[in-house]
């Protein structure tokens, strides 16, 4: 794919370096270069280009930043820094629309994006999205195939890293996240046969997001995720999310939106995969809940060559992590391969955990009130989910190799918390099925 592309753009327009100086739009001139000659390079600069509003790039064009130049928005300005020209809103229906392809991201250091600032751009679904306050990303294409993001560095944002919703044979290579405050490489369905690899640093949230189903406050389209490949990634603490659902969009129209064959291999340093249906953490002051009505499928999916120093007694918003790949899902055909553990086999043995544990959880967000009935639930703990035909290969604790069973997999049941609100969480009636183990 990159090897196409490339060729098709073997001659860049190379944009002279006193062109950003003296205030000059420096969105206004790469648009004009690019539509002069579709493929630009921005050379290495000692000041950085000051952006107010994104870059819009239509089907073909490439964009090739100097890996040391940094890209930055203005102060106040946010919403996004590059995006496809013509924006497909999957909020309230499946994406309908022309959609862009064979675009080329590549280079740059892209920071400073705020999701609370004004983005000076005249898409109008651009502008639906950001007045409905939902992430967006710093590099964000939403209906478009065959794009390429690639060496990039991302720095200091509040939006996600890269968003990729509706995109299709789609490639994300060496990117680094540095001080990133949300999700690094978020994907939102429909999005088919991908390939990440590369890709490090330190995020805010999950460094890699498969969000077939999410949160209305949150997503731009909904659907299946199919066929993605992610290699090499790689920080000092993260997470990895796969949410399934389905969707039910305002007009009753349902939408299945199942996680399927993906694999991910050469990870290091994430604690927790997480595989399960998640409502959303604001449902407690919705009108409407937004939830899934179904727990979501997930199947086909293989983890291999994944390291781990050592557990974490809480990630992200304080929640504790059960075991490394945590089920709350419908999950048939888990492959877990040749992992290892920077910790013994007994620290699990002493939790009561298990390399996977499989069932729903609970959690009390108290949203800094003291009144109960403004705390939030942030899973389903009456959820029934299964895990069906899970094989375990080459597991080694840092006591030795392990084929125990019951320290690879365990099946949870919550209860209800008679004390709660004195004590939380508030527990719930769900539990986890296990159907077929297998240890290679």
């Amino acid at each position: 794919m990159d090897a196409q592309a490339d060729t098709a753009r073997a001659a860049y327009y190379v944009i002279p370096e006193n062109t950003f100086s003296d205030g000059a739009d420096a969105e206004a001139v790469i648009a004009s270069a690019l539509a002069a000659h579709g493929a630009v390079r921005i050379p290495r600069l000692a000041e950085p280009v000051r952006l107010a509003r994104p870059i819009a790039l239509q089907s073909g064009m490439a964009l090739s930043v100097h890996p040391e130049t940094v890209m930055r928005m203005k102060p106040g300005c946010g919403g996004c820094m590059v995006r496809n020209a013509h924006l497909l809103d999957g909020c309230v229906g499946p994406m309908t629309g022309p959609r862009d392809s064979d675009i080329l991201v590549e280079g740059g250091v892209w920071e400073d994006a705020l999701r609370d600032g004004a983005p000076d751009d005249d898409d109008p679904t651009l502008r639906r999205f950001l007045a409905g306050r939902l992430l967006v990303g710093v590099i964000f294409f939403a209906g478009a195939d065959r794009v390429t993001v690639r060496g990039a560095t991302i720095r200091r944002c509040e939006e996600y890293g890269v968003l990729l919703a509706g995109c299709n044979d789609f490639t994300v290579r060496d990117i680094a996240f540095e001080d990133q405050k949300k999700d690094g490489l978020h994907v939102n369905g429909p999005s088919e046969r991908g390939v990440v690899e590369h890709i490090h640093g330190q995020c805010g949230d999950d460094i890699l997001a498969l969000n077939a189903w999410d949160w209305e406050t949150s997503a731009v389209s909904f659907g299946p995720i199919r066929d993605i490949a992610a290699r090499d990634v790689r920080c000092a603490g993260g997470e990895i999310r796969l949410l399934p659902g389905r969707k039910t969009y305002p007009d009753g129209e349902q939408v299945a939106c199942p996680v399927e064959r993906c694999s991910f291999s050469d990870i290091e340093g994430i604690y927790t995969f997480k595989l399960y249906q998640q409502p959303n953490c604001h449902n407690a002051t919705r009108a409407v809940p937004d939830r899934s009505d179904i727990p979501g499928q997930i199947a086909d999916v293989r983890f291999e060559r994944v390291r781990l120093d050592g557990v974490v007694e809480s990630g992200f918003g304080e929640v504790r992590p059960q075991g490394l790949f945590e089920v709350g899902a419908d999950c048939r055909n888990l492959a877990i391969c040749d992992v290892t553990l920077g910790f013994s086999s007994a620290v699990y043995a002493s939790r009561g955990e298990a390399l996977v544990s499989v069932g729903p959880k609970s959690s009390t967000w108290k949203q800094g009130f003291e009144d109960p009935a403004k705390w939030a639930e942030l899973f389903e703990p009456d959820l029934v989910c299964t895990a069906e035909n899970v094989s375990f290969s080459h597991i080694r604790f840092a006591d030795g190799p392990c084929e125990d069973e019951a320290l690879l997999i365990k099946a949870r049941r919550l209860t209800v918390n008679e004390d709660y609100p004195r004590t939380t969480p508030r527990g719930g009636t769900g539990y986890g099925v296990i159907r077929g183990v297998s240890i290679i």
